[in-house]
């Protein structure tokens, strides 16, 4: 018997039915299992949501947050990357993909972090099409790191709000700010296995409803997979991919389309499709997206 392209997924419940609409909830919340960290960015985020809705703004860029020197540490990309997620998947923000801004960045020669000045945001501002710029930066104060966030009116180059936290200075934190190296890629085999919880967010599209999945998902060895739905009534979805030591991965998603008032090119049900998503992980959470044709965002959290 030839192999269906979604197969039963070993060792976990595939969670047919959960596509849902955008004002529909997602998973139960799992906050008080996140580090630290996390919950933070959660806070940072919650105050620039806030402060974009008073100013009815929703194109918007986010910038790499800097040290206090001018310099991007991982823990300013990895601010830059979550707040992204977090923007975008209220549904309330147009928001650039940051592959693109960051080419564009390069191409026009500007200073990305930080610490941009009113005339470089302004430009960027320009070039990008957007209202707002979401960046700040990071201050090592030994025991804590202090994150500064400043939303930025691309028309006037001035700040129009700020947001802060206070972050407990862990070994994750450590790690991004480069104070403690990471451990040899030798002994990161396996750091991502067990189970993860996906949700797949993908926005309407040329007509097409926007949908939400929710899927369980597996890391044996560093290799991801995970189903939605079953092989016999799409839609159905699988992911697979293999996770690099440190984090990054590319991961395939295939399956069979379901309802066509959720599919872009008029794919009617039943109609196999792939793509790829762009993948970075960290010890508990990891955040993706989909690289061709529709925008969707992935975010992972670890059991």
């Amino acid at each position: 018997m030839k192999k269906s392209i979604c197969y039963t997924l070993f060792g976990i419940l595939c969670l047919f039915g959960a596509c849902t609409h955008r004002n529909q909830s997602t998973f139960p919340d799992q906050r008080a299992s996140l580090k630290a960290l996390d919950r933070q960015i959660d806070t940072l985020a919650e105050q620039i949501i806030n402060s974009l809705a008073v100013q009815k703004i929703n194109k918007i860029a986010v910038i790499e947050f800097s040290d206090l020197d001018g310099k991007v540490p991982d823990l300013g990309k990895y601010l830059a990357e979550e707040l992204t997620t977090r923007l975008f998947r209220t549904g309330k923000f147009q928001i650039v993909e940051r592959r693109l801004m960051r080419r564009i960045i390069e191409e026009q020669n500007l200073s990305a972090t930080g610490l941009i000045d009113e005339n470089t945001a302004s430009k960027l501002g320009r070039i990008l099409g957007v209202d707002a710029l979401t960046t700040g930066t990071v201050a090592d104060l030994n025991t804590s790191v202090k994150i500064n966030a400043r939303l930025i009116a691309t028309e006037t180059g001035s700040v129009f709000a700020v947001a802060s936290v206070n972050v407990p200075m862990r070994k994750e934190v450590e790690v991004l700010l480069g104070k403690k190296p990471k451990a040899p890629d030798s002994l990161d085999v396996g750091r991502f296995d067990g189970i993860w919880d996906v949700i797949l967010d993908c926005f309407p599209k040329e007509g097409a409803f926007g949908y939400t999945y929710k899927i369980t998902s597996s890391v044996k060895d560093g290799v991801l997979h995970g189903q939605y739905g079953t092989d016999s009534i799409p839609p159905c979805l699988t992911l697979n991919g293999k996770i690099n030591p440190n984090g990054s991965a590319v991961i395939l998603a295939s399956g069979l389309s379901g309802d066509p008032k959720y599919n872009t090119y008029n794919y009617r049900r039943g109609t196999p499709y792939s793509y790829h998503i762009d993948a970075t992980f960290s010890d508990s959470r990891g955040t993706g997206y989909r690289t061709e044709s529709r925008t969707c965002n992935l975010t992972f959290i670890k059991r």
